[in-house]
């Protein structure tokens, strides 16, 4: 039998699996990817991309070889039946992480090229056409079990397993985990085309028609996405009719134009697991939730789950941490989860009525509100505020350190030093990050806090807002979004997660004893933030 000795093992080369991958490859950590197909998908399946996921790029390097591949800074419009416009989510030119909130992408070429790319990672390895059989755990690891292409057993002895396999997670299912939540009633309609006459008319829109709700994106190189919900009593065979599918995108397009290349019936769920770890194993992305497409969040929902596990596997695995900080990723990431799933259903509800009273009665609420500007964009910001605001687990810190910043996720804005200009990140790292806003750290911490933080990886940054310019060689914020963000221009001392979260945030006076307890607490594991 052949044997692999390896730190983790990863089952499901999909994005969350892939990315997941690159996090460890990069912090050096040896690992092992498997999936059963011969190679990544080669049909599309989500569609939607938001800023805080191509920031996730941007920190792996990767964003500048594929970002041509993705249409930014879209908008997504909600009609009625009448065309009459209810309301929209997206603005273009708000970019809180770095980059547009609603972004369009094409999967099948985003894992083609996360799988290329971490070919150059030394410490990964990528394993297609092996399929897990089982796996058990002991106190000291899991030995994981596959079969390779040949049919011949392997055997991967790990410290940990992580399952991003899918809805229908292998790995979920051996250990007996359930899925609760529900799903969606009516089953829908999903093609993809290629269409040289749509041009950007139709950016992203959905159609709240009781005959037929639906929806459309756009992507590059002409290729677009549909989606039609099944009325009830229609079969899936009728609506994957070609002459079918025709009579439903004729009003939009001219249809002799259009190649359909995909045609397929969905069931969309909101559900999540009872719980996303046992023991040494986890579950990440659709294996531990899964989220109906209305805000375009499944895939994003993922991804964060890979950036909040990676840096912690990391660190718990080169033993620069205790592995009771594994415990927070399910307390960072669950609770976020649901409410993703929940914003997509409340826009279902929105999009879905199919009974034509219910519908008039929902597009008179929206006429209302349009009457209040001010009511509609507390509607529109109430959306996207499952995205936007939301706070993970810290440890406890001195009474009155900022204390409204820790757990938050740091701003991405675009600072200027010497005259170029660059994205905040581009300074950070890829790891912890001290950053000192209108201070110092080098200046301001001894020596041997320094060092301690430096040994797990972290530099040292400081950025100036406010009126007056930066000196020679320091980042200047001249948007003021990082002011507005920390609500003044007073100095702070900002502790930044490898997942951009804030953990500590005190004044230049109380950052020695601040980040000291930060650093005993998160080599100690103890991340989280006391009840």
């Amino acid at each position: 039998m052949n044997t692999i000795a390896t730190s983790v093992v990863i089952c499901g080369a999909g994005p969350v699996g892939l990315t997941l991958a690159h996090l460890l490859g990069m912090e050096g950590v040896d690992c092992v990817v498997l999936d059963r197909l011969e190679g990544t998908v080669s049909e599309p399946r989500a569609i939607a991309i938001d800023g805080e996921s191509l920031r996730t790029l941007q920190k792996l390097g990767l964003l500048e070889g594929i970002l041509d591949e993705f249409l930014c800074g879209l908008e997504a419009d909600y009609v009625n039946g009448e065309g009459r416009h209810l309301f929209k989510v997206g603005r273009p030119e708000y970019r809180p992480y770095g980059y547009s909130m609603i972004n369009a992408f094409d999967q099948p070429t985003l894992d083609r090229y996360l799988a290329d790319t971490l070919r150059e990672r030394a410490s990964v390895r990528l394993l297609f056409a092996h399929e897990l059989t089982g796996f058990e755990q002991g106190d000291d690891g899991v030995t994981v079990h596959c079969r390779n292409p040949q049919g011949q057993a392997v055997q991967i002895m790990a410290s940990y397993l992580v399952g991003c396999d899918g809805g229908r997670s292998s790995v979920r299912s051996q250990l007996h985990i359930a899925m609760r939540g529900e799903s969606n009633a009516q089953p829908w309609l999903v093609i993809d085309t290629r269409d040289s006459h749509l041009g950007d008319e139709l950016d992203c829109r959905f159609y709240c028609d009781p005959k037929r709700p639906g929806m459309t994106i756009r992507k590059r190189h002409g290729e677009r996405r549909w989606e039609w919900m099944l009325m009830p009593g229609e079969a899936r065979e009728d609506l994957l009719d070609d002459d079918t599918i025709r009579a439903l995108i004729a009003p939009y397009t001219d249809v002799d134009n259009v190649e359909v290349y995909r045609k397929r019936v969905y069931d969309f769920h909101a559900i999540i697991a009872d719980r996303w770890r046992e023991g040494r194993v986890f579950l990440a992305g659709d294996a531990a939730h899964m989220t109906p497409p209305f805000a375009g969040q499944g895939l994003n929902s993922g991804l964060r789950d890979a950036s909040n596990l990676g840096w912690k596997l990391a660190l718990v695995v080169k033993g620069l941490a205790g592995a009771d900080l594994l415990d927070s990723y399910e307390k960072d990431r669950r609770d976020h989860a649901w409410e993703l799933i929940e914003t997509a259903l409340q826009l279902g509800r929105q999009i879905q009525p199919i009974d034509p009273a219910q519908a008039a009665e929902r597009d008179a609420a929206f006429a209302r509100m349009h009457e209040d500007p001010a009511a509609l964009q507390a509607l529109e910001d109430e959306m996207a505020k499952s995205v936007l605001a939301r706070r993970v687990t810290v440890p406890p810190l001195p009474a009155g350190e900022c204390s409204n910043l820790p757990g938050s996720l740091l701003v991405q804005p675009t600072v200027t030093t010497d005259g170029k200009r660059a994205l905040l990140d581009e300074y950070l790292g890829g790891g912890f990050a001290i950053l000192g806003v209108n201070c110092d750290p080098v200046r301001q911490l001894s020596e041997r806090l320094q060092r301690d933080w430096t040994a797990l990886g972290a530099r040292l940054v400081q950025v100036r807002t406010g009126l007056a310019s930066a000196g020679a060689g320091i980042p200047f914020d001249h948007t003021h979004a990082l002011a507005d963000w920390l609500g003044g221009d007073q100095p702070v001392m900002l502790l930044i997660r490898p997942d951009r979260f804030c953990m500590a945030a005190a004044t230049p006076d109380s950052a020695e004893h601040c980040l000291r307890q930060a650093f005993t607490a998160l080599v100690a594991g103890d991340v989280t933030a006391a009840a």
